[in-house]
């Protein structure tokens, strides 16, 4: 059984599970699904099309499923948002629907998008991530599990964001974010995410291979991809994390990789790459 508020409205092929409970002044649109044991605030709005999964959390004035602020989208285009299990979305975060024909805005499992936060068509958001107050994703932003993203922090459209990255608080990402880095100011990485690696509790001999993976990484000059390439020739990567994090340069990137904080210094400095 499901718990509706006399006040909500509520549209045609709905689909509750079980538990749960929608507030007064809620609106649900259409063709939704919405798992079990989920609380939709009141005053919050779900668009036509959107899957949210079991024990969400969608606060007032969310919406979630709106249409995509992109200048050649057909709005009869049949979209969706998916939601996860067990995700939080608070109080003003807008989702919007994908842009193609049967696609998908995705947020994955145990997620927690913070007040104001906005993620734009077509995003996908990996699980255990977090997007603090007032941050933003562009069209097509892909992000990874365990990621963080402070506050009033923006990403640009179609970056690619790696595995157990921070992003600084009023920073902005316009390049790739490789995994398990610290990044701030204007696409700036500024070392190793170690905090919340320990706090997964990696793996300490891990954790030592990826220092010196990001370390030697780091200190090499040259095209990315052959630097990657070469580290994993000369015996890198053996660990999980030090071969994610190389073969994440080996990827082909739209935006192009974001440098080291020293890089960027010793460029403007002494005019060197």
């Amino acid at each position: 059984m499901s718990d509706t508020h006399s006040l909500a409205i509520i549209g045609e092929n709905v689909s509750f599970g079980n538990d749960v409970h929608v507030g007064p002044y809620a609106i649900i649109e259409d063709n939704v699904k919405i798992g079990r044991e989920t609380i939709i605030a009141s005053h919050a709005i779900v668009r036509s099309g959107t899957i949210i999964g079991e024990r969400c959390f969608i606060d007032s004035f969310a919406v979630i499923g709106g249409l995509p602020q992109h200048e050649i989208f057909d709005v009869i285009i049949p979209s969706k948002v998916i939601v996860g299990n067990n995700t939080t979305i608070r109080e003003y975060v807008t989702i919007h629907r994908a842009t193609k024909e049967k696609g998908s805005t995705k947020v994955g499992n145990f997620c927690m998008l913070q007040s104001g936060s906005h993620v734009a068509h077509d995003c996908e958001v990996g699980d255990h991530s977090i997007l603090a107050s007032g941050s933003m994703l562009g069209g097509k932003v892909k992000l990874g599990q365990k990621c963080f993203i402070g506050g009033g922090a923006a990403i640009h459209q179609n970056v690619v964001v790696g595995d157990y990255v921070i992003l600084g608080g009023n920073s902005r990402a316009a390049l790739d974010l490789p995994p398990y880095s610290m990044a701030a100011d204007v696409s700036c990485v500024i070392g190793l995410n170690l905090v919340r690696l320990r706090r997964e509790k990696m793996n300490n001999e891990n954790i030592v291979a990826l220092k010196e993976c990001f370390r030697e990484f780091y200190k090499r000059n040259g095209n990315y991809k052959e630097r990657a390439k070469a580290m994993l020739e000369s015996g890198y990567g053996t660990t999980h994390e030090s071969l994610n994090f190389l073969n994440f340069f080996l990827r082909e990137s739209k935006m192009g990789i974001a440098p080291k904080r020293h890089k960027i210094v010793a460029s403007a400095s002494y005019g060197t790459a």
